[in-house]
């Protein structure tokens, strides 16, 4: 067909998407659709394969194709699928990443046959289950998790199934949203049957089928030319869980990616078995974390569909914690062991396109590690029963590139197009208040270019009763937000809550309430997996969310970057002397000079670091640049084909197919202070800092259990 028709057509079904988010929103309502854009729409082909995706929630991406195709499979004999049918799912094992995600299919029909699907879905309030919510943090198997539907015919025929609603709502705290929820789900899909029937009455059948499986073909065909720029290569990235929410455990996902021509392969066979605790996810998750990394990494001019999983191979045996076998816990998978897939595989594609001058800038430091859950529920000022997520964990910072700074509360790096609640809105629907919402100084992992800043909350539980919140996250005790090459990782986790306070009594006499070491009460120990606890009146909480990583070596920042990093509270005082070697004057204006000295006496100290391995003589004849290993790091070959990996200062470390890190400068720290704003390291993770012998830049910043190997994280094959 003529191009300008396939175009014409293209952006019609990318705007019928665009259509579908809208209707969903103006029915629903929910803090979920509206602000979080915790949902995505999109358009199917028979099969199943993603046409067309909204550009919302990235973990929904394949989620909504697998329901699809488990529709298909499940109901095409009986109950059958005909016009004007929809089916429902939230069955975490046929598609959902996790029960509160809520999907709906309808097929569309035209003269007859089946054009394409439509899909819908969201972050349901509550399904049921053992804790308001439905993150069930005390579960141990899915049963105890809430209402998980298999593939379920909700209409048949244009009319709602009203014994399959009722059961729906049977099993809801929150029926009123969930109610709205479901409603704007079917007139999301209506809206796309209607839309995608005109588009067929206008251009034909076969054009409109023709222009899907042409986008999918173009998709394909621009990730695999992107994927033959870059070498082939090994690259490995492990990221760490800190405990269930029982047992005091730290579990790790673990990937290895090869990259071979135009084809990926991800193995995460070499994580954690799962768990008894909540913190599992399934299939769904893991493949939600791979697409919401790939999509952007890799795929950012490309046309989001079924393409782009074409040359993707996952390999991950079933009853790991990333692909945990039912009947695991898995309702808090999506933020825990699914959003550690996420992580670990944007560090490893982010080190693969780092091996590539030209596509360098696409690379980026881990972003916000995942959220720390706040759900409260109880009664509101007017007596009525509420259940409300507070969003204010999806505001964080963004990972560092090596030309710029992570942008501050850029959001989650897997929703594409996010808001958070409104301040006042929020104290109108909630017994809450906030005494402060900001911008966290020292948030932003430490580097050359440094991470965004997450925001800080501070709540004063105020005209409630019955209330309990509940908290839980990863992240606590382990750095998630990890730095690359050489950059520090961004802040934890934290979480304080301070009982009986004397805020009222502060505001009484005048004063502005607002730091939370000013205020007196009782300070109960907080911990990742809290669960359930009771607030009162009075009672203040204080969070702050992990941010992005920072990129390079924190001593090569500008002095005219930290000196704009100071004046905007960016970064701290004690910061900028501790991480980044800068010496302030009485006045706290940064003394050139001195700076520079400092900086060079520290790396120094790093030459002096000790050594598991000496160094390997230097390779006779020349040695040619083949390409970078990141901004640390170049590829070098020999005359007789041997590749080496060097500092960009030229000192040859080792042969590019042995670990490098063994011939590098270490320093084990086991405060994680040393290199970020949290205090929190487990008793199992140590960092460990790796600098070049010859000129002292730090050439990278990992988090590792103690005792275990060095990693040899990217290995080029020449």
């Amino acid at each position: 067909m003529d191009p300008v028709t396939f175009e014409v057509i293209r952006h019609r079904l990318l705007a019928i998407t665009d259509e579908q988010g809208a209707t969903l929103a103006a029915i629903s309502g929910s803090p979920h659709v509206v602000n979080a854009n915790d949902f995505n729409v999109g358009l199917y082909l028979p099969d199943g394969s993603v046409a067309a995706m909204g550009r919302t929630i990235l973990l929904h991406s394949a989620s909504m194709a697998l329901i699809t195709r488990h529709v298909i499979e499940d109901c095409e004999q009986d109950p059958g699928i005909h016009p004007g049918d929809m089916f429902v799912v939230n069955n975490p094992w046929k598609g959902a990443i996790h029960a509160q995600d809520m999907g709906v299919v309808a097929p569309i029909f035209f003269e007859g046959e089946l054009l394409a699907w439509a899909g819908a879905m969201c972050h349901m309030p509550d399904v049921g289950g053992s804790r308001p919510g439905s993150f069930c943090n005390d579960a141990t198997e899915c049963y105890q998790e809430g209402l998980q539907l298999t593939p379920t015919k909700l209409v048949e025929d244009g009319r709602i199934r009203s014994d399959v609603w009722n059961l729906i709502m049977a099993h809801t705290r929150a029926a009123p949203a969930v109610n709205l929820d479901l409603r704007g789900l079917i007139a999301a899909n209506n809206t796309a049957v209607r839309a995608m029937t005109q588009l067929a009455e206008r251009y034909g059948v076969d054009t409109v089928k023709a222009v899907m499986a042409g986008l999918i073909d173009l998709s394909d065909r621009r990730l695999r030319n992107r994927l033959r720029e870059l070498p082939d290569a090994t690259v490995r990235s492990t990221a760490y869980l800190d405990n269930d929410g029982g047992l005091n455990e730290v579990y790790h996902v673990d990937l290895v990616m090869t990259k071979t021509g135009d084809k990926l392969r991800f193995d995460y066979s070499g994580s954690s078995p799962q768990v008894e605790g909540y913190i599992n996810c399934t299939s769904s998750g893991l493949m939600a974390g791979i697409n919401a990394a790939l999509l952007p990494t890799l795929a950012y001019d490309a046309p989001w569909n079924e393409g782009l999983f074409r040359p993707v191979d996952v390999y991950a045996p079933e009853g790991l914690i990333c692909n945990a076998k039912r009947p695991a816990a898995v309702s808090g998978g999506a933020l825990e062991a699914g959003w550690l897939v996420e992580m670990t595989a944007v560090e490893a594609l982010s080190k693969l396109v780092a091996c590539s001058d030209e596509l360098m800038g696409e690379a980026q430091a881990a972003p916000a590690g995942g959220p720390d859950q706040f759900v409260l529920s109880g009664n509101n000022a007017h007596g009525d029963p509420f259940t409300h997520v507070i969003l204010d964990c999806l505001a964080t910072g963004g990972g560092a590139y090596n030309h710029r700074d992570g942008v501050w509360t850029q959001g989650q790096h897997n929703i594409e197009r996010q808001r958070i609640s409104n301040a006042e809105d929020m104290e109108l629907e909630t017994p809450l208040l906030y005494l402060r919402r900001g911008l966290v100084t020292d948030s932003g992992g430490a580097g050359e270019f440094r991470g965004g800043q997450s925001m800080g909350s501070t709540f004063l539980v105020h005209r409630g009763t019955g209330l309990k919140a509940m908290c839980n996250g990863h992240g606590w005790e382990a750095p998630n937000s990890t730095g690359i090459f050489g950059g520090y990782p961004g802040t934890q986790n934290i979480r304080d809550l301070i009982v009986g306070t004397d805020v009222l009594d502060q505001f009484a006499r005048g004063l502005h309430v607002s730091d939370v070491d000013r205020i007196a009460g009782e300070r109960p120990s907080m911990h990742g997996r809290q669960g359930a606890f009771a607030v009162s009146d009075g009672d203040v909480l204080s969070t702050i969310h992990q941010s992005g990583g920072g990129w390079g070596d924190p001593l090569a920042r500008s002095i005219g970057a930290l000196a704009e990093d100071l004046r905007s509270g960016a970064v701290s005082a004690d910061a900028a002397q501790r991480l980044y070697g800068i010496v302030l004057t009485d006045t706290g204006q940064i003394d050139v000079e001195a700076s520079e000295s400092k900086r060079h006496a520290l790396r120094e100290q790093r030459r002096a670091w000790p050594r598991a391995v000496a160094d390997i003589p230097r390779p006779s004849g020349e040695l040619t640049r083949v390409g970078p290993l990141g901004s640390a790091l170049q590829l070098l070959r020999a005359e007789d084909n041997i590749g080496y990996s060097a500092c960009r200062c030229g000192h040859v470390l080792s042969e590019s197919t042995h670990p490098w890190r063994a011939r590098a400068g270490e320093q084990i720290e086991h405060d994680v202070h040393q290199v970020s704003l949290a205090t929190r390291l487990s008793d199992v993770l140590e960092v460990r800092r790796y600098a070049c012998p010859a000129c002292g830049s730090l050439l990278s910043t990992d988090v590792a259990r103690r005792g275990s190997d060095r990693v040899h994280d990217v290995e080029v094959k020449l």
